[in-house]
């Protein structure tokens, strides 16, 4: 009779070995693709589902890869890329020890923040911004009021950028005589009390800064605030260097003086680009026949692009001749395809070593068109077929009739450079209920997203003069 063996102790747990080179590599790609998420969130060639199934969902993997690998990853690779002095690897690394299960690097990450040179500063901010973490905003609400300017800057900054209330904060602080100080605290009246908002929209308005300006400008129309709007119209009709964002509150109010004044400014060579860019937010009827006209004159893509935006004109053949490339010229493409993405990804490091982040960009974007040649005489025939569709009282989206349905599905369907400004006019019109960021994830601005589902269709036709009026 056999003798059963006795079962064995069971082994203790032990971790795989770490794949080095592997993570190197998820930190390398997720470096670059960092570098191109930024740069195409506003791009002219993209949708939103690009953005997400593209860059981003690659972006992602990466950094999940990195958050998988542990404590051991984190002390070997992601904490001393903190050291670094670019701003890119040190959001990819702050992101993950944030996003970390097996530790908790929040005050770590937080200590860098406060204490770490310009670049580490912003890189951490940036993936302050981005983290999905909820204890996040009171860490920096906290921190705030007591921070060095720097760090108040940065937390201000992140504090706004996840749309939370600063009012508390805000009362606790000096602002003093920084203008970045100031700026930042003016952006984030979008998200104050309304007698905080008043006060630092009032401040920004009669700041000689044009950045505190144009934040006062941007936050103010979204709280409603009539002597912003009222500065937007002054600005314009005054002439000389006027901001972007004034331009474009004309055109999204849409009445027939302020197209006038935007029609007007095509004749200065210094404010063309950007009245024609802002008209074609208007919607209107005048505005499409402003653009069109610009457009019979020069032939320019960027006319044919805002007559496009309002009318529905396909931008394609036969209206658009695409620049045919000769046989070579795609064999090089095809070859050198690699190279010229890594050439890119170093460019995007020296930019971010010398100057701005690529995550600090302008207000809104400004003109950006696409290559190819417009045919104006093929163009003529089109909207001499198509005009008669369009009712001067009316405001239209690539061809159709403004709704919030409309405004919905074009916030999946423009290109992003645009689609910026729509998410901008939605926030002033539902007076800032609605309120899309489009430098966050395609996910959180989908969720953001459905606030306009509140919207009333017939609030998108308002001027901005009723607009403010209750």
């Amino acid at each position: 009779m056999s003798v059963p063996s006795k079962p064995r102790p069971p082994r203790a747990f032990r971790r795989p070995p770490i794949p080095w080179e592997l993570m190197e590599v998820h930190f390398e790609e997720a470096t670059f693709l960092w570098s191109r998420w930024e740069q195409v969130l506003w791009a002219p060639d993209y949708v939103l589902a690009e953005v997400e199934q593209g860059e981003e969902r690659r972006l992602l993997a990466h950094l999940d890869a990195l958050v998988l690998g542990g404590r051991p990853v984190a002390e070997r690779l992601l904490l001393p890329a903190l050291e670094g002095e670019e701003v890119v690897p040190v959001s990819v690394a702050a992101l993950a020890l944030l996003n970390a299960e097996d530790a908790d690097w929040r005050e770590k990450v937080f200590e860098w923040l406060a204490e770490g040179a310009e670049e580490v500063g912003e890189g951490i901010r940036r993936a302050v911004e981005l983290c999905p973490r909820e204890d996040i905003t009171p860490a920096l609400l906290s921190a705030l009021p007591n921070g060095q300017l720097d760090d108040q800057i940065r937390a201000l900054a992140a504090l706004r950028f996840r749309q939370a209330d600063v009012t508390p904060a805000l009362r606790a602080m000096k602002l003093g005589e920084d203008t970045a100080l100031r700026t930042v605290a003016v952006r984030a009246a979008r998200f104050a009390s309304r007698s905080m908002a008043d006060e630092l929209i009032r401040l920004g308005l009669s700041e000689p800064e044009p950045q505190v300006l144009d934040a006062a400008l941007e936050a103010g129309l979204v709280v409603g605030h009539r002597q912003a709007w009222a500065r937007c119209r002054q600005l314009v009709e005054a002439g000389g260097e006027v901001p972007r964002i004034a331009l474009l509150a004309l055109a999204l109010s849409g009445e027939a003086r302020e197209l006038e004044l935007l029609v007007a400014a095509l004749e200065d060579p210094s404010l063309r680009d950007e009245a024609l860019w802002a008209l074609g937010f208007s919607g209107r009827l005048a505005a499409a026949d402003a653009a069109f006209q610009a457009l019979q004159a020069t032939g320019d893509r960027l006319a044919a692009e805002s007559f496009a935006a309002i009318t529905g004109l396909p931008l394609a053949p036969p209206f658009i001749e695409e620049e045919e490339k000769t046989a070579e010229e795609e064999t090089f493409e095809a070859e050198f395809a690699a190279e010229e993405a890594e050439a890119d990804n170093l460019e995007d490091e020296d930019d971010e070593e010398g100057g701005e982040a690529p995550s600090s960009p302008e207000l809104l974007p400004g003109p950006e068109v696409l290559p190819g040649k417009v045919l104006p005489e093929r163009v003529e025939r089109w909207w001499a077929a198509e005009r008669k569709r369009f009712e001067p009282s009316g405001r239209y989206l690539r061809g159709q009739p403004l709704s919030v349905e409309v405004i919905r599905a074009a916030l999946e369907a423009e290109p992003l450079n645009r689609r910026a400004i729509l998410a901008w006019e939605l926030a002033i019109r539902s007076k800032g209920s609605c309120q899309v960021e489009p430098r966050t994830w395609t996910h959180a601005q989908r969720q953001q997203m459905r606030a306009a589902a509140g919207l009333r269709s017939e609030q998108l036709l308002r001027p901005f003069d009723r607009l403010f009026a209750g």
